[in-house]
């Protein structure tokens, strides 16, 4: 790869489209039978203030110097034709450089290429590849892979041979990256670098955003894993409640049903029985007259038994109402019994277990005895408290019970009162037994009838009263139903399951223990909103994706350190192999420029650097930065340098002639161990005698067997050497304008093509 063009317009004092063509290689003359080729050497020359270090600068620009102090400017604009008194300023400054290609040094599909950079007054910017937009960081990535770089020995601008002497060990360092053709990977090593950083960032958030996630997604899985508890227990709640109920509201159907029948039949029979005691009574009377007229004794003693025996119905009629309430208030204490709440049933337990501990402080057998016990009633009260209660064992109102008994006790006294009256009845009648036999037996068979029809009221009393405490229990089983089964409860008492016949009680006493059981496990799990679930589903969806991310991320990670361990060792074995070669080639060409002496190239780390270090340190490159724990050992580079004749070492006690005369030697050094496609060098030999000049001229024309050497020269031997001459003259308009001569025709015609 070579450079054969180089285009400029408003770039410094070229206002106007200025090109520079350059030779292509040719084979050495004479031939050297290896196929070896030299470089045309080209040289630019010109007064001082002509612009000539502006062509260097424009080559320089190109590459994508980003330092305007390197450019020679204050500013971005300064770059760009300011005007003079003759012509106008120019709006934009354009450099373009184009190298043949066809080796394909720089890996990319042409064989020609063309960088161009442009910027425009308003201080929009602009790079072109191939007439294509590309970024700066490709310009800098193709040419550190084709060993061109803006900061090292391809380009050494003017008063710049000797900065590689005076600058730090670390500006040293960045400048045998380049001469060692390690700047390739270690721009792919910084990219990695970022990335790692970046990678390490995305990490750290990706890890956050998990911390976070992580105690509500457990929290969601323990209540979305309840929630699916609750449903089963749901089911089977659902089920059993359905057994139960319907269980028990068929069979209380059906008692109903035969209750219903038996007081209906009771009322007809009572009926049936008084048609007959109102016919025996008229029966009564009509005897009573046909056979002695009135008996007004009798009729006194029969008006006095029937306002006693009216009196003995009322009085029933109220122990009736009395028991009636007495037994919907034992259904409806059954009804509404539910059982102790939780947190009065741990109090309950706790209170046992409290009462057990005292137990083992104990010692005499009556101490033990007396706290067994205790746990006796206090266990046995509790049992009690959580097991439903018969109607029979419910404690009726003291008020009622008292009102009962009062009106048994007035019943009682009646109905002895009544049967006085019979045998009063009876003694009188007996007096005239043989007159009114008939009347006696009409009497008798009228108590009878009265007496057979006060059993079949109690009878129906009873049925009455079981027939209202069956339909207060349908009452409440259909408010318990209601209550616990909502809208499934009518479907349980519109269809006869089949299961509901001929269930037994102590089925049904384990089914209710189940639902209880059932209840009480849903009472600890709780109430939890449905939405829980699509919570939990999203959340459990976001964390199993950012857990991919995590682990995409770890394994980037891996891959990103492993690319920069392998880039390291990559750099650090090319390096030391070029840098060995470069120090044996350095004191070669510095005892070649001397006429004897020695030099030495020193790798320093970071404490000797520390330690050695003596001048301040510059900014450094954005490439520069350590990014992480991957850390370059090797942070310097020292260069010791002894004439002969002398016995120092340290690079500020040579002479200018003598620095410049080591920079010479040790960029010749690198470029003939890892020469770079071309050179620019900018007035480097303007501090040589004639002697060194012309050895200086030498070693140009050896090393122009690898490297196309574009020189900034006031030098004759240095000119001798070239092989095209540009002159470079400015005129009246404070513009620069190019003349070239072919020094070959020169020789050949006496005569040169302007």
């Amino acid at each position: 790869m070579f450079l054969t063009r180089l285009e400029i317009q408003g770039f410094k004092t070229f206002a106007k489209r200025t090109q520079l063509s350059f030779l292509p290689p040719s084979p050495l003359h004479p031939p050297s039978g290896r196929g070896e080729i030299r470089f045309p050497i080209t040289a630019i020359v010109g007064p001082n203030g002509s612009g000539k270090s502006n062509l260097a600068d424009a080559i320089r620009w190109v590459l994508g110097e980003q330092s305007l102090k390197l450019l020679r400017g204050k500013k971005s604009e300064d770059v760009i034709f300011s005007g003079s008194e003759g012509k106008g300023r120019a709006g934009f400054a354009e450099v373009a450089l184009t190298f043949n290609n066809e080796d394909h040094a720089m890996p990319i599909d042409y064989t020609q290429v063309t960088i161009v950079r442009r910027l425009y007054r308003d201080g929009t910017s602009e790079y072109l590849l191939n007439e294509g937009q590309v970024r700066l960081a490709d310009i800098h990535l193709l040419l550190a892979q084709a060993n061109v770089g803006q900061r090292s020995y391809s380009v050494i601008g003017q008063g710049m041979i000797d900065h590689i002497l005076v600058s730090s060990p670390e500006e040293r360092k960045a400048f045998f990256d380049d001469a060692t053709g390690v700047k390739p990977y270690q721009i792919k090593r910084h990219e990695a670098m970022l990335k790692l950083e970046r990678t390490h960032e995305n990490l750290k958030d990706v890890e956050m955003l998990l911390r976070e996630i992580e105690p509500r997604l457990r929290s969601l899985k323990r209540q979305a894993s309840r929630l699916e508890q609750r449903g089963e227990i749901e089911t089977e709640l659902h089920r059993l409640e359905a057994d139960y109920y319907g269980a028990q509201w068929w069979e209380l159907v059906g008692q109903m049903k035969q209750s219903k029948e038996r007081f209906e039949q009771a009322v007809q029979k009572i009926k049936d029985e008084r048609n007959e005691l109102t016919r025996l009574e008229k029966e009564t009377e009509r005897v009573e007259k046909a056979e002695s007229g009135e008996d007004t004794e009798l009729v006194a003693m029969q008006e006095t038994y029937r306002a006693t025996q009216k009196k003995r119905e009322e009085i029933r009629s109220h122990v009736f109402e009395t028991e009636k309430a007495i037994e919907m208030a034992r259904v409806k204490a059954q009804s509404n019994w539910a059982p102790l709440p939780l947190l009065q049933i741990i109090a309950e337990v706790d209170e046992v277990v409290k009462v057990a501990k005292v137990v083992k402080g104990l010692k005499t057998v009556e101490e033990i005895q007396t706290i067994i016990d205790d746990l006796l009633v206090k266990s046995t009260g509790l049992r009690k408290k959580l097991e439903r209660p018969n109607p029979e064992d419910i404690k009726p109102d003291p008020a009622l019970v008292k009102k009962l008994k009062d009106f048994r006790d007035q019943e009682g006294a009646l109905k002895q009162e009544l049967e006085k009256m019979e045998t009063a009845i009876d003694v009188h009648l007996g007096k005239e037994k043989t007159a009114r036999t008939e009347l006696i037996e009409t009497q008798r068979t009228l108590r009878e009838k009265q007496t057979h029809i006060h059993l079949l009221e109690n009878q129906s009393n009873t049925l009455q009263i079981e027939l209202a405490r069956f339909e207060e229990r349908e009452h409440a089983l259909i408010r318990e139903m209601d209550e616990f089964m909502k809208e499934r409860a009518v479907k349980v008492r519109t269809e006869e399951p089949p299961l509901a016949k001929g269930r037994s009680g102590g089925v049904l006493e384990h089914t209710y223990e189940e639902i209880q059981r059932a209840r009480y496990k849903l009472e600890l799990i709780g109430g939890i909103d449905p939405e829980i679930m699509k919570e939990y589903g999203d959340t459990k969806e976001r964390h199993e994706f950012l857990d991919g991310q995590f682990q995409d991320l770890t394994k980037a990670l891996a891959d990103t350190e492993k690319i920069i361990e392998e880039l390291d060792e990559q750099i650090e074995k090319q390096s030391k192999a070029v840098f060995a070669k470069i120090n044996k080639e350095f004191d070669r060409y510095f005892k070649l420029l001397f006429g004897g002496g020695s030099c030495q190239l020193m790798k320093l780390t970071r404490e000797e650097v520390d330690e050695a270090e003596k001048v301040d340190e510059v900014e450094k490159g954005e490439e520069d930065k350590p990014l992480s724990k991957h850390k370059d050992p090797i942070v310097g580079v020292d260069i010791q340098a002894t004439p002969p004749g002398k016995k120092l070492k340290a690079l500020n006690l040579l002479s200018g002639g003598e620095r410049a005369l080591t920079s010479i030697a040790l960029i010749s050094a690198i470029m003939a161990v890892n020469p770079a496609p071309f050179v620019v060098l900018d007035e480097v030999d303007a501090a040589l005698d004639e002697s060194n000049t012309i050895r200086f001229a030498a070693i140009l024309d050896e090393l122009s067997r690898s490297s196309q050497f574009i020189i900034i020269t006031h030098n004759r031997a240095t000119m001798e050497k070239a092989d095209v001459l540009y002159g470079v003259t400015m005129g009246e308009e404070g513009v620069s304008n190019l003349l070239s001569v072919h020094l070959e025709e020169l020789t050949q015609n006496g005569t040169a093509r302007r």
